[in-house]
């Protein structure tokens, strides 16, 4: 085990297998929200790293740049003490399942990898059964949205873990609100999946009246569809693909583009649509999931999650006035700053917590659903 930390006992042992920095996934943006978060409201946590992908340079930076880390396999949690165990990671394994057994724990579900599975056209088996098993073995389960807990009745879960908690996710924003500026510069921030529809906003670029317009794409993975798609319509010139971006180079990204694009058909909550409206980016997207929760009537909604629903959604984008632009993009912001910064996440956290340590009755094990008798239903598609 690596650590920067003498001590053993903490209020809270945060799981995760992101951090802030060299981040993989939206996971690291909220691990930095909750670290200035919790900071602020005098919670003091250990933030455990484990099943990680950081290779060994990026795990030096982490342990100097973050107090109270540690990093290790999931059997050595056993080393530290605290009332609850938060837990973020994805890659569940059986030496995680044997701490929840014996700790009281709270599971974030980020995403509910069976319709991570459905709406992507993968596979993904195996982490959906050990994500239900962490689901059965929490104390408690956190989702990201009200739209999120309605997914998570529907694939039966409530058999699992019927103690459920809705909090959204918050972020810090340091950089400066500014009024809507211009409509030249496209942009597109995520995970380049199917779900996501990357390819939406590069074909805006064919459509009458964006001859000029230029698209920035922030995202992981860069594909031969992709590759394939510029080529076929010669954007190549008129299209940049950053790859990951988080610190500087994310807030140049925010600060390069005129209206951000989530064209997503299934969205757990909607952080980079958060991301936007705090720095008074106007946001497209269709009216998925938890983006509603974080946006309400300031957007540009798409009727459906078509790409003829995206385009008629982008011509209103773009046919709109600077006073409208300008109140949209004011009324996203003000719905931040009332429920969706760190602080209001740290917050709701801190209230759960309190509300889990006040009892000392032993963790409920509940079996993972290989060993039910009736196994959850999967979702269709």
């Amino acid at each position: 085990m690596l650590t920067n930390t003498a001590q053993r006992r903490f209020d809270v042992i945060e799981v995760t297998n992101e951090m802030p920095t060299h981040r993989m996934g939206g996971v690291g943006t909220v691990m930095e929200s909750l670290m200035s978060g919790l900071q602020a409201e005098g919670v003091r946590p250990l933030w455990f790293v484990t099943d990680h992908a950081y290779r060994p340079a990026q795990l030096e930076a982490l342990l100097a740049r973050f107090p109270d880390v540690a990093i290790g396999g999931a059997y050595e949690l056993d080393a530290f003490d605290a009332p609850l165990l938060h837990v973020h990671s994805y890659q569940h394994n059986p030496d995680l399942h044997a701490r929840l057994r014996h700790r009281h724990a709270v599971f974030t579900v980020h995403s509910l990898l069976a319709f991570e599975e459905s709406s992507n056209g993968v596979a993904l088996h195996g982490a959906v059964r050990g994500q239900e098993a962490m689901i059965a073995l929490a104390r408690c389960v956190v989702l990201l949205s009200e739209s999120e807990l309605a997914k998570y009745r529907a694939l039966g879960y409530e058999a699992l873990n019927p103690r459920v908690r809705v909090i959204h996710n918050g972020v810090g924003c340091a950089a400066p609100y500014r009024a809507p500026r211009g409509k030249q510069v496209l942009g597109f921030c995520g995970r380049l999946v199917p779900r996501k529809h990357p390819e939406y906003v590069q074909w805006m670029l064919t459509e009458p009246g964006f001859e000029t317009r230029r698209v920035l794409i922030a995202g992981r993975g860069f594909s031969p569809y992709a590759r394939d798609l510029l080529a076929r319509h010669a954007l190549a010139d008129r299209v940049r693909f950053l790859g990951w971006c988080a610190g500087a180079r994310l807030e140049a990204f925010f600060d390069a583009i005129d209206v951000l694009a989530v064209p997503t058909i299934y969205e757990p909550f909607g952080l980079v649509a958060l991301e936007a409206a705090a720095r008074g980016i106007p946001v497209v997207c269709p009216r998925t999931d938890g983006l509603v929760e974080v946006l309400g009537e300031h957007a540009f909604y798409c009727e459906d999650t078509s790409y003829e629903a995206f385009c008629e959604a982008m011509w209103r984008w773009d046919a709109a006035p600077p006073e409208a632009l300008a109140a949209l993009s004011a009324g996203a912001r003000a719905r931040y700053l009332e429920a969706f910064t760190d602080l209001a996440m740290a917050q709701r956290y801190r209230a759960l917590f309190a509300e889990l340590t006040a009892t000392t009755a032993p963790p409920e094990c509940h079996p993972p659903d290989s060993e039910n008798r009736n196994p959850v239903p999967r979702p269709p598609g």
